[in-house]
């Protein structure tokens, strides 16, 4: 697990697969994106605890329903963070919550805590004046139907997991649909984004994701 720090109190966690987004807040953690499952989460949990001491994770960030990117989140839900997520997604994420763990418990069976879910709409503002996380509704696009992204205003910062995907190593892939549709939303949205925090390989640039879109597709 590597943190990179983008600002005071915003950090990128790169794991080997996937990433999340840690923002500090004057009394808790708001995370974006738990990935994958128990163990990465707990990985999570103890860098978090290094990085702000004595601040609990209270809010979690599920930006679609891949269990690739949510499969994180029970641990979040027995240390009672609320989640947020959109309403084709609430139904997935009570289930998920209520899945009996018996052959190997995790720390959610063994809480046995219920899950409070908050559901996006379109948009909706977290965190506090130091660092406001807008959450915006994106969907529907070629990946799926509905879809979070977080964009923090004071870094110029989108976080987007899968709608754009830029490789740890080698050049920018042609852009996809997937692509397209997500440039295009945030010109909608008029977002002023530099950075670009994606749920799979590494930090990248809003002119990675232009130079995606500039090139053409192998024939």
């Amino acid at each position: 697990m590597v943190a990179s720090k983008i600002s005071d109190g915003v950090f990128f966690l790169e794991g080997s697969s996937h990433n999340s987004l840690a923002v500090v807040l004057a009394d808790s953690i708001l995370l974006i994106e738990a990935p994958l499952g128990e163990d990465r989460s707990q990985a999570v949990i103890a860098k978090l605890a290094e990085l702000a001491p004595g601040k609990p994770v209270k809010a979690v960030v599920a930006t679609h329903y891949h269990y690739d990117h949510s499969g994180g989140l029970r641990a979040y839900i027995a240390r009672g963070a609320t989640l947020y997520t959109t309403a084709g997604n609430r139904v997935f994420l009570t289930k998920l919550a209520a899945t009996p763990h018996l052959i190997k418990p995790d720390s959610l069976a063994r809480a046995k805590a219920n899950p409070t879910i908050e559901v996006v709409a379109n948009k909706k503002v977290l965190g506090d004046a130091a660092h406001p996380v807008e959450l915006y509704e994106v969907g529907p696009s070629p990946h799926v139907d509905e879809m979070l992204v977080a964009y923090l205003p004071r870094d110029k910062l989108v976080f987007v997991s899968d709608l754009f995907t830029i490789p740890p190593q080698g050049p920018i892939p042609p852009g996809t649909p997937a692509n397209r549709e997500f440039s295009d939303k945030l010109k909608k949205l008029g977002l002023d984004v530099q950075a670009i925090a994606p749920g799979h390989g590494r930090l990248g640039t809003i002119k990675d994701l232009q130079k995606a879109l500039d090139t053409p597709a192998p024939k």
